[in-house]
């Protein structure tokens, strides 16, 4: 069996091992969940004991999705020159909604005991710098990657473009990992804001002035 055929094989395991898990749970968890919390981390959303089902489905239903659309992808000759990465963005994605779900199993139990938003905030920042040591490799997609007009109208601008957001990405998300833990409320949501714009302001304007230099 192949590396990327094994790679597909765990990211459907990890979705499904992480539902099986949640239903194993199920039957003992209490009445209402903890479902949302607001800015200052504090619970404010809760919901039925089924709820913990939705990471999972989640999880699920994007494997299947990202299974097909290579095959309606107008560029879809393109995947077999990323098959690897494609699979391994599968992988990252399938890992995080894992994890997100034993950060709720465990809130579940036991409320308040956990920094949930920083630690959602830390996976979403480690799985955009895995993302983005990948970006480089990714090749002209019509589903994948920074797909901007310019970007699809030339295999240059898209790996310019793709290098560039590698890196911010990467360094973005590293920054994410460590600023839901060190601050708060709203300088947290401004900040993210602010890093939001970055790591992809930045990448769609290069690429519209790199399209424009290359015309030139």
């Amino acid at each position: 069996m192949g590396k990327r055929c094994k790679t597909e094989l765990l990211s459907w395991g990890i979705s499904l091992a992480s539902l099986l898990v949640a239903l194993y749970f199920l039957p003992s968890l209490p009445a209402q969940v903890p479902t949302h919390w607001n800015m200052a981390g504090q619970i404010d959303g809760y919901g039925p004991p089924l709820s913990i089902l939705q990471m999972p489905l989640i999880a699920l239903g994007l494997n299947l999705m990202l299974s097909f659309l290579p095959l309606i992808d107008p560029k879809r000759q393109n995947y077999q020159k990323f098959t690897g990465v494609y699979h391994m963005l599968r992988l990252i994605l399938s890992l995080f909604f894992a994890g997100l779900t034993g950060i709720l199993l465990y809130s579940s139990y036991h409320p308040g005991a956990l920094q949930v938003n920083a630690l959602i905030l830390a996976g979403i920042g480690l799985m955009l710098s895995f993302i983005g040591n990948y970006l480089p490799k990714i090749k002209p997609n019509y589903f994948v990657g920074m797909r901007t007009p310019w970007a699809l109208a030339s295999e240059t601008v898209w790996r310019k473009t793709h290098r560039l957001s590698g890196f911010l990405w990467f360094a973005g998300g590293l920054v994410l990992a460590v600023m839901g833990f060190v601050l708060h409320g709203v300088a947290l949501f401004a900040a993210c804001m602010v890093l939001l714009v970055v790591i992809v302001g930045i990448p769609f304007v290069f690429s519209f002035l790199a399209f424009r230099k290359e015309q030139k």
